[in-house]
């Protein structure tokens, strides 16, 4: 039997485990329906759309990293070095712990140029996590060479995410980690 009510938040949070796991374009509004225990008319009271929900899905993911992730690399109690490991660590946790691997770096790959709804939250979301990578790694170097190194990073993250889940191997992501210490000694 459905569940008769729900919030906007809990569906969210269902809802990113379907498209993390399935993709967005495999994904249908009656396979979320079904994850919230609801009925896909019921769904819509929520949503107008695949699209619409997808992008308050990238929009609450954006505010979650903004709000208990980025500002770490702010939090000057710790060393540069204790900062990227507790940033990279949480980013890590969120990107493993579930199956499919990074919702933003899927959604990315799959809708870029397709829904351009999508596309400046999913640019706002990587510049900021660059600028949070950035601001760690200007303790130093200049901010030209520190931009570069936090996309560096990124882009090794997201590949080690890649290659952990396609291998079954963490040893991929813990070796990008590591690398990436590395560059703050």
């Amino acid at each position: 039997m459905p569940i008769q009510k729900v919030t906007k938040e809990e569906i969210l949070i269902k809802s990113s485990d379907i498209f993390r796991t399935k993709g967005y374009h495999n994904t249908s509004m009656q396979d979320l329906a079904k994850s919230c225990g609801l009925l896909k008319g019921s769904l819509y009271h929520y949503f107008s759309s695949k699209e619409m929900l997808m992008k308050d899905l990238l929009l609450w993911i954006h505010t979650y990293l903004k709000e208990r992730v980025f500002p770490i690399a702010d939090d000057l109690s710790l060393s540069p070095q204790e900062r990227m490991d507790k940033l990279l660590k949480k980013m890590g946790r969120l990107l493993l712990e579930k199956e499919g691997g990074c919702l933003v770096g899927n959604t990315t790959l799959e809708t870029v140029g397709v829904i351009p709804e999508f596309h400046e939250v999913l640019k706002t979301i990587m510049n900021d996590w660059t600028a949070a990578l950035q601001q760690i790694f200007m303790t130093l170097n200049t901010p030209e060479i520190s931009f570069k190194l936090a996309q560096q990073t990124i882009m090794e993250f997201e590949g080690a995410v890649m290659f952990s889940k396609l291998y079954g191997n963490k040893q991929f992501l813990y070796d990008a980690f590591t690398r990436t210490i590395s560059r703050l000694q």
